[in-house]
């Protein structure tokens, strides 16, 4: 393996090693917040993406494939894959996306007119901090991806090929 040299790594590279890092620190911010508030006493908790269900923490080990992938690429190292790399990190990253969205639409909500438990009782959860930002670094991690495969002369038409056939026409 040569020697790594951080210059010849592409800004888009960066961006997606980069969004997988930050990806990795986001699970432990809080993704999914809840606090309860009765007579002037209150309670509120969080939980990271580790807590806060499959497609929390799952969508964090996608992001962070993307980036190992891409660095160990740019560091050459001979992965074998039957596409670019950056299309496969086009891939996780996309994802990554898809299930943070879904965690987030999925989250429990909680009303907060409960009747009789009267006018003090106030209650709210939601999506925290954390979500959005694994929400910006897959829509990051997804656009760079798609930057650099296309900065690399890839197309998606080329993918519907089968080895050693003719491209499509047009």
């Amino acid at each position: 393996m040569a020697e790594f040299d951080p210059k010849k790594v592409s800004t888009l590279d960066w961006v997606v090693i980069g969004a997988g890092g930050l990806a990795f620190i986001d699970s432990f911010l809080p993704w999914y917040t809840a606090s309860v508030s009765f007579s002037g006493i209150s309670r509120s908790d969080s939980a990271g993406a580790w807590s806060a269900g499959f497609a929390a923490w799952f969508s964090v080990l996608l992001l962070i494939a993307a980036g190992g992938l891409v660095l160990a690429n740019a560091m050459g190292a001979q992965i074998k894959l039957p596409a670019p790399a950056s299309l496969f990190a086009l891939g996780l990253s996309v994802l990554a996306f898809v299930l943070i969205l879904l965690r987030w639409f999925t989250f429990p909500s909680v009303d907060t007119g409960l009747g009789g438990l009267g006018e003090g009782f106030k209650a709210s959860s939601g999506p925290g901090f954390g979500l959005f930002l694994g929400l910006i670094c897959a829509a990051a991690a997804a656009a760079a991806s798609f930057l650099a495969f296309r900065a690399a002369g890839g197309t998606f038409s080329q993918l519907r090929q089968t080895p050693g056939s003719r491209p499509p026409i047009g």
